[in-house]
């Protein structure tokens, strides 16, 4: 069979100004991508975001291109990867696609269609199959054309108005018997362009592999166990070492990202592979940045790690309120994060600290004490966003039950665009901590942080400045702007009732 594999855009307004996605090449479509090409299918990978980079940010020209590129290759089935803000665009690019050629098979897959699949389709009726969960055995069946009542893991439609769906299909248990990511159909030279997104602000050739899959905790916020099911399954050593040596000897990175949930679920096997990069040069060769658990690291994996390459580590701090973090499900403290940071500043380690603000409940004395961690703890990177429920999650569903108002798709995700307010405060309240939060404490930190880790190289600090910063200050006016709005409206407030 012939397939095309999209992967599609944000909506109008975020595709314009988040800069980042345009790095991050879309590796669950090529792990499908090499699977499909192993059973001699034809695969081509068309990365929507892609096209509109290279052609001056015209949707009109990116609809053209990938339509064309659809119906040039004959494709027979067209699958989507898609999480919640992307979902607009499949609706849009299906129902052109159906009125191409109403034969093509339209498949969707992703977080967010295995959070909701029957309201999923029920929104995209141009959609034919959701698939849940893990796409590559799926997606071989349906090139392969077996019946659908016979696929497990799928919900498809029968009609307009009947929808059906099959039991769960099984998680691959020997991930190693999954191919390395098709990134030959790739185009690797534009996605691993030096970027301050992929390697955290230190501008090197980056790009991101998993060198395992599943987390085994379950924050209440996480879509993770819609996919993983609590359950971590591993590459091997030697599977991981083979994708890092094929990065560095084909596609010339200078860093990786590890951007599976933990790196270290399993110490064990954390440390055979840290030997393994110090036997075998790679700490020589390369950086690399992963993600960790506050609860887990210590002063012996730290070292070992910075020995074997790591310059950069992530922690899912979350919260600088334990109370939020007793909410969020996160079976952690504020001590753990406070040890965990000193620790890898100790180290020697650069460190991002990740942080949700807006989670239910949340008073402002949370939020303040937040803000308090942040400044305590000086993370070299942070990043604050705004709560999304997202769907399937657990705190979605509770949402759901005690009837909140849910987002639109579109908007979750998006700082930049007025938020249905969930936490324990007023709306105005809260949207004024987070906007001189981002302005005053979150911001200037980055930029500093920013600015000294790339003054070593004045023409690549020049080339990132020059070229990852227009998304970056259309931000910083939007909530100057949205800052401002706020001031005059409770002057005016103060004014009218001081007047009556």
């Amino acid at each position: 069979m012939r397939v095309s594999l999209v992967y599609p855009l944000l909506s109008n307004e975020r595709s314009r100004i988040d800069e980042n996605k345009q790095f991050w090449p879309p590796l669950g479509l090529a792990y499908i991508a090499a699977v499909l090409i192993q059973n001699n299918h034809e695969v081509q990978i068309i990365d929507r975001d892609l096209i509109f980079r290279k052609n001056q940010l015209s949707f009109n020209i990116t609809n053209k291109m990938t339509i064309e590129k659809i119906l040039s290759f004959d494709s027979e089935m067209v699958g989507f990867s898609a999480t919640t803000p992307n979902i607009s665009d499949v609706k849009l690019l299906s129902a052109i696609i159906k009125k191409q050629n109403s034969d093509i098979f339209t498949v969707l897959g992703g977080p967010h269609v295995t959070g909701e699949p029957g309201l999923t389709l029920k929104t995209c009726p141009d959609i034919d199959i959701a698939v849940r969960g893990e796409g590559e055995e799926t997606m071989l069946e349906l090139a392969d054309k077996k019946s659908l009542e016979k696929v497990l893991g799928i919900t498809y439609r029968v009609s307009l108005e009947k929808i059906l769906s099959n039991e769960d299909r099984p998680l691959i248990e020997n991930i190693d018997n999954i191919p390395l990511p098709a990134r030959s159909i790739l185009d690797m030279q534009f996605y691993t362009r030096p970027s301050r997104f992929t390697s955290r602000n230190l501008s090197l050739r980056t790009t991101h592999i998993f060198t395992a899959r599943g987390c085994p905790y379950c924050c209440h916020y996480c879509a993770g166990p819609l996919m993983g099911r609590r359950k971590v399954r591993f590459h091997s050593p030697l599977y991981v070492l083979k994708e890092v040596k094929e990065l560095i000897d084909v596609y010339h990175v200078e860093a990786i990202y590890f951007a599976e949930d933990m790196f270290l679920s399993d110490k064990k096997r954390a440390v055979e592979l840290l030997k393994l990069f110090i036997e075998n040069g790679i700490n020589k060769k390369i950086a690399w940045m992963a993600q960790l658990r506050s609860k887990v690291v210590d002063t012996e994996l730290l070292a070992l790690m910075k020995k074997a390459g790591c310059v950069h580590v992530e922690y899912g701090f979350e919260s600088g309120s334990q109370r939020i973090l007793n909410l969020m499900n996160k079976k952690s403290t504020i001590d753990d994060n406070i040890r965990a940071a000193m620790l890898t500043r100790k180290g020697g380690l650069r460190f991002q600290g990740n942080f949700i603000v807006g989670y239910p409940g949340e008073k402002e004395e949370d939020f303040t004490d937040t803000i308090k961690f942040i400044k305590r703890i000086k993370p070299t990177h942070i990043s604050v966003n705004m709560f999304m429920p997202l769907p399937g999650t657990y705190i979605y569903n509770k949402l759901k039950e005690d009837n909140r108002l849910l987002p639109g798709w579109d908007n979750i995700g998006n700082q930049d665009t007025p938020q249905y307010n969930y936490a324990d405060m007023s709306p105005s309240k809260f949207e004024e901590l987070y906007l001189k939060a981002r302005l005053t404490v979150i911001i200037p930190l980055n930029l500093l942080h920013f600015t000294l880790d790339n003054l070593s190289n004045p023409v690549r600090f020049f080339y990132i400045v020059s070229t990852q910063s227009l998304g970056m200050l259309i931000k910083v006016w939007h909530a100057i702007k949205r800052l401002a709005r706020l001031k005059i409206t409770k002057i005016s407030q103060i004014f009218l009732v001081q007047k009556i």
